[in-house]
């Protein structure tokens, strides 16, 4: 009973010691590179998703694919394919990662991937068209979606910073896909993981209770 209440008051403090976030800043920016980039990725990842849910028109186009062909060793110019890619299209390759996070940047290039393999197998395949050896296509942007002109938080790793991390982390039910750094859920617990991560179950939880935020949020939020 003694030790069950010791660890009730400390959690009950360490929600409010900052001492708990400088750690947990300290252990995330000392993480192995392609640990922190994992990380980085994701929440670019989730990034993307809230934006493009919550401000974009699924219908709305986001760019198409360009195609050139080479005959006779010269090539013709870029000609417009269709159908072209459009929000809902970008939200599926967001959501089809699986354990490997995708981000806004890369969908670019999965565009790009899938549309060279069809028309390849399209025009020197099946229909096989006279003079052509080569096929070549891009993916580009509508000029309202282009990397340089969405939020920075999407495309650049940089722009995401520890506490956004940190926050993201602790408002997540359970660890993210491929989560490699179990070494940071002592720190998270204290400043309001879930039970998802293998946290004990804080002072205010309720039995079979939403996790609730002391400070007066709605259950999943913390400070």
């Amino acid at each position: 009973m003694a030790a069950a209440a010791v660890t009730v008051i400390a959690l009950g403090c360490s929600i409010v010691d900052p001492d708990d976030r400088d750690e947990l800043r300290r252990r995330i920016s000392t993480l192995p590179a392609a640990t922190l980039s994992r990380l980085q990725k994701t929440k670019m990842n989730t990034n993307a998703l809230s934006w493009l849910l919550t401000y974009k028109d699924e219908h709305d186009q986001v760019g198409k694919l360009q195609c050139r062909l080479k005959a006779g060793g010269t090539w013709s110019g870029w000609n417009d394919q269709e159908p072209t890619y459009t929000v809902e299209d970008l939200i599926q390759c967001l959501l089809e990662g699986g354990n490997i996070p995708v981000t806004y940047t890369m969908c670019a290039d999965e565009f790009q991937g899938r549309g060279n393999a069809a028309m390849n197998l399209k025009i020197l395949h099946e229909e096989q068209v006279p003079g052509v050896t080569h096929v070549e296509c891009r993916f580009v942007w509508d000029f309202r979606y282009e990397p340089e002109k969405v939020p920075s938080n999407l495309t650049n790793p940089r722009s995401i910073t520890l506490d956004e991390l940190i926050d993201w982390l602790i408002s997540l039910p359970a660890p993210p896909p491929g989560f490699a750094a179990p070494q940071l859920v002592p720190l998270l617990c204290p400043l309001g993981a879930g039970p998802g991560w293998g946290c004990p179950p804080r002072p205010t939880d309720l039995p079979g209770e939403q996790p609730t935020d002391p400070t007066g949020g709605e259950p999943g939020d913390h400070p």
